[in-house]
């Protein structure tokens, strides 16, 4: 539903001090209520959310058409966009806001500016406008919250102001519509499911979980040793965790090896799983089929006792897995920096069906017969 735009511009929100020189497009309710902590819940599905392939033929058919059209008019080119044609809004943010990163978006084309425990902000620059997306968590005065979508524009010229009079039709009858109900199903799907979709790809995994016939021994979790920390290259760990598991007198693997052994050893529809529950996860990984790479992690230290893998994020959650070999055991550790509250929120959720699923990789690995590997590339 469309609101007045006093329904933005009444509320102290941070991003009036951006956008003196924007003007507000649209202001619509965002059909989702929660508490005050599900604000990043919001957030997150907004950055992961894709358009072009929504519930409403006619809107995906729209987003297709404009992505032609822009691209056949040079209106996406690099010398439109942010810090070419026009200087980003970072370049304004205070020294508070500066700190606030917010997520990357899996599809809209919009940039971060920051995130805050009720407000969110991302800006996008084009041949056409320079415009900024402000979500905001409203109290609804009953003691929850509510979602608020406002679209703020400046015009490039008149070339600007027409095209935005010619799209506000497809704007206010299809396409935020379309999106504010896509939106809330999703809301409504997550509350109803015992942990976050984003961790529902991991979780499978860890639910086929059967005691491997020949067992080495069992995974358990043990203190996350210093010297196994040093090894990390995030610049700041706020989630770690290791495991250990007993490998027997075997073939002396490397630990480059023993990372393939356990993530690419695991059968077909086992490794499908886990790469759903990481891209769920939001993390950037690269083609799984590559020998340079292992499942899609990319290989950042290596030597002949251990391999550390990394993959960056789209919302701010950089992670790093260490696989290092300890005599006649394996030592498995999982480092994690959480950038902002999405981060925090995401992985909290997370972290009992990772550590059920790591315990499972690592105890049928130990269970498998010695396989010949690739060595560091």
């Amino acid at each position: 539903m469309r609101l007045a735009d006093r329904e933005h511009t009444s509320r102290p929100w941070r991003i009036h001090e951006l956008t003196r020189d924007f003007r507000v497009e649209d202001v619509w309710a965002v059909p989702v209520t929660g508490g005050r902590d599900d604000f990043p819940r919001l957030v997150a599905q907004l950055a992961g959310a894709d358009p072009s392939r929504g519930s409403s033929r006619v809107s995906r058919m729209l987003w297709t058409a404009r992505s032609t059209i822009g691209e056949l008019l040079s209106w996406d080119g690099p010398g439109t966009g942010l810090g070419s044609r026009v200087t980003t809004l970072r370049e304004r943010l205070p020294a508070d806001l500066r700190s606030t990163p917010g997520p990357d978006f899996a599809a809209l084309p919009f940039t971060s500016l920051y995130l805050l425990d009720d407000e969110f902000a991302a800006e996008i620059a084009n041949h056409t406008v320079h415009g900024v997306m402000h979500l905001g968590w409203v109290p609804d005065g009953k003691g929850a919250y509510r979602g608020q979508l406002a679209v703020l524009v400046k015009p490039n010229g008149l070339p600007g102001a027409g095209y935005l009079a010619a799209i506000k039709p497809f704007r206010h009858l299809i396409v935020y519509p379309r999106m504010m109900r896509d939106l809330a199903r999703q809301w409504r799907d997550d509350a109803a499911t015992p942990t976050a979709s984003s961790a529902s790809g991991i979780a499978e995994v860890s639910g086929t979980h059967e005691p491997h016939a020949g067992s080495s021994g069992q995974a358990r979790q043990i203190d996350l040793p210093p010297a196994a920390r040093a090894l990390s290259t995030l610049a700041r760990i706020d989630y770690g965790d290791a495991f250990f598991v007993s490998t027997g007198p075997g073939p002396d693997r490397t630990g480059e090896e023993w990372a393939r052994a356990v993530l690419e050893g695991t059968p077909q529809k086992v490794r499908v799983r886990l790469l759903r529950g990481w891209c769920l996860l939001g993390l950037r990984l690269g083609s799984p089929w590559s020998r340079r790479r292992i499942l899609g992690w990319q290989v950042r230290r290596c030597s002949p006792d251990f391999v550390l893998l990394a993959a960056g994020s789209r919302i701010g959650m950089p992670a790093e897995l260490l696989f290092k070999r300890e005599g006649h055991g394996l030592l498995f550790a999982t480092f994690v920096q959480q950038r902002n509250s999405v981060a925090r929120i995401v992985w909290a959720r997370v972290v009992p069906a990772h550590q059920r699923t790591v315990s499972y990789l690592l105890e049928q690995a130990a269970g498998r017969e010695s396989q010949g590997y690739g060595k560091c590339p």
